[in-house]
């Protein structure tokens, strides 16, 4: 969840219109999800067409861009320890400037990060990360400076996929979480600029759309009066893409109309990601999550009638104020009931802004880790005997490289992968038919038919 997205320096990078370092060299560091990368990827974009190039870090670069993420304490720590890194390298004369965007100055004053890291040249909140751009150029070049000539685009996933923001913040306020006092109310891109954003990265080579936002199912609600996430996914689909990939559904804005929406189009995965975060009625009742139980199975059944192969993915909470030993067991039926195939199970965490840090019946963090290990003992029990089902299944697979493979069940990055047995001849980014040949624990293996 909070993965440390270091951009490395390739040749795929490289760029023959690029500007000579002269002008300005950066390097980009991006933490957090995938949300954060999308961010990342059009502030990289945006630095090269003023006419900065894009350099490893550690070449003496004349800027070192930070994007952060501060969503719970363990997010926090660890921009702290890249902000603390970055700023002894700019003491040590390794870089020029240093600039932190994102979630984290969203989180602080500026005053305050100031005086705490005054090294920083530049704090950008989420809803400043547009003027990174001018900023920046008059940072370096005392002027507004605009290349010549266009630039090449520069990717920061792998070509073969691509993740297509559709909007922006959000207005659910769960109990536990900050992020609509970070990134501000839910704003929806309009159906043009995503259209026109898929159709560009379908032409980098994208094969997979994955779409997220703080909650894909609110899309819409700002512009149309209603959510309106079935109407972007049926327009979506109309294009030549392999796989659209819904992300971060929240469950009670899911109905019969993405269903339909879902089971219409071959293109849009099997697969969805939906956090539901506990089944304890009165722990969703705390967490403001605006559904029940009784709401989630019949869910479920829903979509199981109707879309028989579909597999879930889901995010758990462990720990929150007054869950009981009692709410854990409550879960794990409910995770042997309403199987999941990938499962994703985070410690809460105490964040001092929240409705959750004010309630009683706070968890110490020793019985919080050890009902995550009670979880997800249970979870992987579970799928090592699901997984022994899919031995002898053939299954289209897209090729990552490194002996790895993912079929549409899989997410890049969150989820597990395929290993592929014979692997020699073949082409990352290229899809191909696979045997499930074993099956250990979360671990496959497959053989591409030849």
């Amino acid at each position: 969840m909070y993965k440390n997205h270091l951009l490395p320096y390739t040749t795929s990078m490289t760029d023959t219109n690029s500007p000579s370092k002269d002008k300005g060299s950066f390097s980009f560091i991006s933490l957090g999800c995938a949300r954060t990368l999308v961010d990342s990827e059009h502030m990289v974009n945006d630095l090269k067409s003023a006419g900065m190039s894009m350099v490893p870090e550690g070449s003496n670069e004349t800027v070192t861009i930070l994007n952060t993420c501060s969503f719970i304490q363990a997010a926090i720590d660890e921009t702290e320890t890249n902000i603390k890194d970055l700023t002894q390298r700019k003491k040590d004369g390794h870089i020029k400037h240093l600039a932190v965007v994102g979630c984290y100055p969203s989180r602080f004053k500026k005053g305050e990060l100031n005086l705490k890291y005054p090294e920083v040249d530049l704090w950008l909140t989420t809803q400043e990360q547009s003027q990174l751009k001018p900023r920046l150029t008059e940072l370096l070049f005392q002027k507004k400076f605009m290349p010549s000539t266009p630039v090449k685009y520069t990717k920061l996933t792998p070509s073969h996929y691509s993740y297509i923001k559709i909007s922006e913040g959000c207005n659910n306020w769960c109990a536990f979480c900050t992020i609509p006092k970070i990134r501000g109310e839910h704003t929806s891109i309009p159906l043009e600029t995503i259209i026109k954003e898929a159709k560009d990265q379908i032409s980098y080579g994208a094969k997979e759309l994955l779409l997220v936002a703080e909650d894909t199912t609110a899309w819409g609600e700002d512009i149309y009066g209603k959510p309106s996430f079935h109407l972007l996914l049926d327009e979506l689909a109309k294009l030549p893409i392999k796989w659209i990939r819904p992300m971060y559904i929240f469950p009670s804005r899911v109905d019969s109309d993405l269903l339909n929406v879902i089971k219409k189009h071959d293109n849009i995965t099997n697969y969805i990601d939906m956090p539901i975060q506990h089944a304890s009625d009165h722990l969703l009742t705390s967490m403001n999550r605006r559904h029940d139980k009784a709401y989630l199975e019949q869910l479920f059944k829903d979509f199981q009638a109707e879309i028989p192969e579909l597999q879930w993915r889901t995010s758990l909470i462990a720990g929150f104020p007054g869950e009981t030993e009692e709410d854990v067991d409550e879960l794990i039926q409910f995770l042997h009931d309403y199987p999941f195939a990938q499962v994703g199970c985070f410690g809460y965490s105490y964040e001092k802004e929240t409705r959750s840090a004010r309630m009683e019946g706070q968890v110490d963090a020793a019985t919080i880790q050890s009902r995550i290990e009670r979880i997800m003992t249970a979870q992987l029990k579970l799928v090592e005997e699901r997984n022994q089902d899919k031995v002898g299944q053939t299954l289209e697979i897209i090729y990552e490289g490194n002996q790895t493979a993912r079929s549409q069940f899989e997410s890049p990055e969150v989820d597990g992968s395929i290993l592929i047995e014979n692997h020699e001849n073949l082409i990352p980014g290229q899809f191909y038919q696979a045997t499930i040949t074993s099956a250990k624990g979360y671990d496959l293996k497959a053989t591409v038919n030849v």
